[in-house]
């Protein structure tokens, strides 16, 4: 473990890939030895050391090289006698310090390249007579350089081109870097045009190497805990979710690694602008739309470009968008979220990944499948390029159903008001002519006429109600309580759905008339997260904390409306979350507010919201717990019985 911790600062994750690249240098260079034996046999692949001490105020480099450096970068030329004398070497030594300083690239965290100077030589290995050919792999200089610093660098990115373009191979370089404070070393074999970038806690450096495991493990969890558990930063990283109505393939990657594809079109070799950005859009989208297919229950599915943005290295929550800026090509990295609609819970999900190249050779991968979690590793030495998932038996249920009205209204009487006015003043008039024993006939025509009026207005005029006969219907506290509490369940269940259609159909089951749209419109704004450039949350939790009645109040509505109809007064916390590469985003907010409800074609139904007070409670960023899913063990086939006999193993082994 003491070899893992000094290299666990900062990249542990790309540290974990060292064998294999390693390995791939090591079978570059035996390809080089079948395909030019006699060139490679005399010109062997460079090999030089880098050695890094970082402090507040300056970085300092001491370039350990050979002096067949010089001969391939700076055409030193031997005598007759095969030797290279010192003057010579020494006016070589003034050219290499340009060139170093040219090759060894230092950025800051904003990817300027530091100017730098080479301050000192240590050449005292070449002795005055110079050196024979065939020793100069024997010889060393030393070359110290030194980049100031205006403040305690949070980033470096540190990389070199060591090539010699006529010798047709790379010049690798062994990287070892110190932080002032700390006796841990971070070393790695950079090769030309694959950058390192290093980040430094100037309050916690890393530990002593003999640190105990408790403390390194405590170090390790608090610097993933700052960097949302992006911890390296020329990785590859790959997150795949797996949800009841979508499949999700984020990928972060490093932007010198995406260039390893193809190529981006810029004016500036060390940037890339805005306009650059944007015009870039569409040949990354085209590339990833093609690339890592995903296949859900057997059909190969289409990605929808979510989300495709360039960030920097100051930028650490990836959930959020990318503020509009240029980018350094060397530290740079692109996000890319593809998105796969299902049709429910998918029951066979096979994740394909296809993008191995010289620079990518794996992929390390963290799926989660609901509470299960899988960590799926890509490799192209491993010929191990598929993640499969089967469905364990869960399918999506989102119960939204309609509430039925159990509570009986009361009878309807009707009255026509014209035809009972008719006849009530013909009853006026007959007491009257009876009265006064008047016998005139006008007075009988007229008579007679109200009466066929009033008879003919029976039909018609009429005037409805509730019969007087019978107690009012009232919702009992407790009843109405329950209904409300279903149905604004309901209501934020139904944005479980991805489309808008699907939301729309499960909404209109609690709720009625124009206020559909209203609640889609302030439920959907209310569960945006401003904080991650409004990406809608996914609800997790609904509590109530207050039902009541609210009395005295009525249905905001000029048209007629059930008598059973009732007014809520509620105060409830809603909390959602938005999960993107690895960490969630949980906020809660609360909010109190007077419902109105009615009976509907015979459902009760949500006509009418006043919303009183909203107040945010709380917002934090986590971590997501992998919980790794172990396989089941194979049964073990029978055997014949056998004498026990004492195991040498341990069990703790």
């Amino acid at each position: 473990m003491r070899v893992a911790h000094s290299l666990f600062h900062p990249f542990s994750d790309w540290i974990q890939f060292q064998p294999q690249r390693l390995l791939v240098l090591f079978c570059f260079t035996m390809l080089l030895g079948s395909v030019f034996p006699g060139r490679v046999e005399a010109h062997p692949i460079s090999v030089s050391q880098e050695n890094v001490y970082v402090t507040r105020e300056k970085v300092v480099i001491s370039m350990q090289i050979y002096v067949e450096d010089l001969y391939f970068f700076q055409k030193l030329e031997p005598d007759k006698e095969n030797i290279v004398s010192q003057v010579k070497i020494k006016q070589a030594i003034e050219k290499h310090k340009k060139f170093l300083l040219d090759r060894l690239l230092v950025r800051d965290i904003n990817g300027e390249r530091l100017k730098g100077k080479v301050v000192s030589v240590d050449d005292s290995s070449v002795s005055p007579q110079g050196v024979a050919m065939s020793d100069l792999m024997a010889f060393t200089l030393v070359f110290q350089l030194e980049y100031p610093l205006s403040e305690p660098p949070e980033f470096l990115t540190f990389s070199q081109q060591l090539v010699d373009s006529n010798a047709g191979f790379p010049a690798m370089v062994q990287f070892n870097l110190k932080q002032e404070g700390s006796e841990t070393p971070y070393a790695v074999a950079m090769k030309p045009r694959e950058p390192q970038t290093i980040r430094f806690n100037w309050d916690h450096p890393p530990l002593a190497p003999d640190a105990s495991e408790e403390d390194w493990q405590k170090w390790l969890k608090e610097r993933r805990e700052e960097t949302l558990g992006i911890t390296s930063y020329g990785t590859v990283y790959s997150f795949i979710y797996i949800e009841d109505f979508e499949v999700r393939h984020e990928i972060l990657i490093p932007l010198a690694t995406l260039e390893s594809f193809f190529t981006l079109d810029r004016k500036d070799e060390d940037f890339l602008s805005v306009a650059e950005q944007e015009a870039s859009r569409e040949k990354i989208e085209h590339f990833f739309a093609k690339a890592n297919p995903v296949e859900i229950d057997g059909i190969q599915v289409k990605p929808v470009i979510s989300r495709l943005d360039f960030y920097g290295l100051d930028f650490k929550d990836f959930a959020k968008p990318a503020e509009k800026k240029k980018v350094s090509i060397a530290n740079a990295r692109v996000g890319i979220i593809l998105s796969y609609s299902t049709k429910g819970t998918p029951d066979k999900v096979k994740v394909t990944w296809d993008m191995f190249n010289r620079s990518l050779w794996s992929a390390e991968s963290v799926c989660f499948a609901f509470d299960k979690s899988y960590k799926p590793v890509f490799s192209k030495l491993e010929r191990n390029s598929e993640f499969e998932w089967t469905n364990p038996g869960r399918k999506v249920s989102l119960e939204v159903n309609p509430v039925e009205v159990a509570l009986q209204p009361r009878s309807i009487w009707s009255v026509p008001l014209l035809s009972v006015g008719g006849l009530f003043v013909c009853f006026v008039l007959s007491l009257s002519l009876i009265s006064k024993h008047q016998r005139r006939k006008t007075t009988y025509t007229i008579l007679g006429l109200l009466l066929v009026a009033s008879l003919l207005c029976w039909p018609v005029s009429r005037v409805t109600f509730a019969s007087p006969l019978e107690p009012v219907p009232h919702v009992s506290r407790d009843k109405a309580e329950a209904v409300f509490k279903t149905l604004h369940k309901n209501i934020y269940r139904s944005f479980d759905y991805h489309t808008e259609s699907d939301i729309y159909d499960a909404l209109a089951k609690s709720a009625d008339g124009s206020f559909l749209e209203t609640l889609y419109r302030q439920i959907n704004q209310s569960l945006k997260m401003q904080e991650q450039g409004g990406a809608v949350s996914r609800v997790t939790d609904v509590q109530w904390e207050t039902i009541k009645p609210a009395a005295g109040e009525a249905v905001d509505s000029t048209q007629p409306h059930d008598e059973r109809s009732f007014a809520v007064k509620s105060t409830w916390t809603v909390s959602g979350t938005v999960e993107h590469w690895g960490h969630i985003h949980t906020r809660t907010n609360q909010y109190q507010a007077i419902f109105y409800l009615e009976p509907v074609e015979g459902v009760w139904k949500l006509t009418g919201m006043n919303l009183l007070d909203q107040e945010r409670l709380r917002f934090q960023t986590g971590l997501r717990e992998v919980k790794l899913e172990e396989p089941e063990p194979a049964p073990e086939p029978k055997k014949k019985a056998t004498p026990k006999t004492k195991s040498t193993n341990s069990s703790k082994s």
